[in-house]
């Protein structure tokens, strides 16, 4: 992944004074010295992957979409102390990455028990992570669009090229299989291979462009789920796919708010990601009995993640959390997340 550095800060007007003060040079040097240090140790926020659309790809027009507003800082606050006692803000470093260098958490979370005034807040919402499964999301959602939009059907019938077919799939080459049926494999059990087979169906560089429609730049869909070796031509060298959990929350309220083919998107997107079997050790293990969560889970390797919609009666918000931490460590501890964020937006106004 590329980074980009830290923002340079001006330099205090206390060492301004200092530096025109003879007496004070050496104790300006030290000092500036340990603030340069000290910005040269930040970890540098990772940068987000963008494809070169072809020439014949457009933008979808979106015209119910509403962008999310800026952080409320109340409830940013809020989601930020959570996410300390949950102990999702612990970085990985670089020598426990696959990757080599030092990851952390994104974290989103946006209140939508009243639609029309959504509060955002998260905990370094922005960074860009390897979102691993998560981002089939994406694709299914650009596969609705389409279908919305009267481009294909759900009925529409493809066949399975051996090229797509991964291990541990619940389908095999030269299977004849329906859109709806490659949807809910992707949904219900992440099948790597019906998701190989979407991407080519609605073509990831449309998907791309959906997610672009959306402001989310740099969450495009670059790769496949298979090694580079046998990527279509021009995929084997492009960069990750990675995305950020303000990213993930974006798209799920696009869902929930009908940007993405109105109240049919809606309903569609979310009875596909409420099928989910994977979502019980995370979120899920931290939601009362009561709650419906619609959901899309991810894990490789260190990175494990999960972006959902919960409803549980006047209690409706998105939570997206991209971890880098292997699975016995944040399951539960997002499990814990959730089930703090659950009683926070659950309780009752105290003004």
């Amino acid at each position: 992944m590329s980074h980009t550095g830290p923002t340079p800060q001006p330099l205090p007007s206390v060492l301004q004074h200092d530096l025109e003060s003879p007496a004070h040079g050496l104790e300006c040097l030290k000092r500036l010295t340990t603030i340069l240090v000290l910005l040269l140790a930040m970890p540098a926020m990772k940068a987000g992957a963008q494809l070169a659309l072809r020439p014949d790809i457009t933008i979808p027009e979106l015209p119910a979409f509403r962008p999310l507003p800026p952080s409320d800082p109340v409830f940013d606050a809020q989601i930020a102390e959570l996410v300390k006692k949950a102990r999702l803000d612990e970085h990985t470093s670089a020598t426990e990455n696959p990757d080599n260098e030092e990851e952390w958490s994104s974290i989103c979370v946006v209140d939508i028990r009243d639609t029309a005034r959504p509060r955002v807040g998260g905990w370094e919402a922005d960074n860009f992570v390897y979102p691993a499964s998560t981002y089939k999301m994406y694709v299914v959602g650009e596969a609705i669009r389409q279908v919305c939009a009267g481009e294909r059907s759900l009925d529409d019938l493809t066949t399975v090229a051996a090229k797509n077919v991964r291990s541990d799939s619940r389908l095999t080459t030269g299977q004849v299989v329906s859109l709806s049926e490659v949807l809910r494999l992707i949904c219900q059990y992440s099948d790597n291979t019906a998701a190989n087979v979407a991407i080519d169906l609605v073509d990831r560089q449309r998907a791309s462009a959906l997610m672009r429609a959306l402001g989310c730049n740099g969450s495009d869909i670059t790769r496949k789920f298979l090694p580079r070796a046998l990527e279509d031509d021009g995929y084997s060298t492009v960069p990750g796919t990675v995305t950020c959990a303000r990213h993930l929350a974006t798209f799920l309220w696009a869902v929930e708010t009908g940007a993405i083919g109105g109240g049919r998107g809606r309903g569609l997107i979310k009875g596909y990601l409420a099928t989910n079997i994977a979502n019980k050790e995370r979120l899920r293990a931290g939601l009362p009995e009561s709650a419906t969560i619609y959901s899309k889970t991810g894990e490789w390797n260190i990175f494990v993640s999960e972006a959902g919609i919960v409803e549980d009666g006047p209690v409706r918000y998105i939570i997206c959390v991209l971890t880098a931490m292997p699975i016995n460590q944040s399951a539960p501890r997002i499990a814990a997340f959730g089930r703090m964020v659950h009683a926070l937006l659950a309780a009752p106004p105290t003004d």
